[in-house]
């Protein structure tokens, strides 16, 4: 007789042992990416997510930025009173480190002749996604005296010492781009001196 119960015994054992794999196939099912991979939810915890900006907050900025710049462009104190009329130097290769290296560039941007500040041509060059290098050439000498770096492009203009890096647009999320922020500068013997925002 312990011959035919032993079998009827060990059944009910080997279902509490499926039942008790089912339910952990479930439980292991149930869990996230995140808690699965402790890396990765390590690196969730850490780069939180910032909250969206609320449509007040990137107008406020733009129109910050807009008036700023517009002060500067339209200030006397940088208006050129003369422009140059001479003769324009061509390129001098010697006047700066990466003159060489942007030769071409250069001497192609030259044909504008002057655009900035009276007597300069400022030559744009790509640096890559979202990257410009903007040269300022002495029509004078040829030398090359300074370059700025912007994300937007620049804006400048003929009569005026003032150039703005990345004008102010009022399609630029600013607090989710800060590199894309507008900034004045004037040239001022040969060197460009950054401007304050006036908060």
């Amino acid at each position: 007789m312990r011959k035919n119960t032993l079998p009827y015994l060990l059944l009910p054992l080997s279902f509490v042992a499926m039942l008790v794999a089912a339910c952990q196939q479930q439980t292991d099912e149930e869990k996230t990416i995140a808690s699965t991979h402790p890396k990765l939810e390590e690196r969730l915890q850490r780069d939180s997510v910032r909250t969206p900006i609320t449509s007040e907050e990137n107008p406020e900025l733009y129109q910050r930025y807009r008036l700023r710049m517009e002060a500067y462009q339209s200030d006397e104190a940088f208006r050129v009173q003369e422009a140059y009329k001479g003769r324009l130097a061509p390129l001098d290769e010697a006047s700066h480190a990466d003159a060489r290296q942007h030769s071409k560039d250069l001497q192609e941007g030259l044909k504008q002749g002057v655009n900035f500040a009276g007597r300069y041509t400022v030559v744009t060059v790509e640096c890559g996604t979202t990257c410009q290098e903007h040269y300022v050439v002495d029509r004078q000498d040829g030398k090359v005296l300074d370059k700025l770096q912007s994300s937007t492009g620049a804006k400048f203009s003929p009569d005026s010492r003032i150039f703005i890096v990345n004008p102010p647009d009022s399609s630029q999320n600013y607090v989710e781009c800060p590199y894309c922020e507008p900034a004045a500068y004037v040239l001022e013997q040969g060197k460009f001196r950054k401007l304050p925002q006036g908060q």
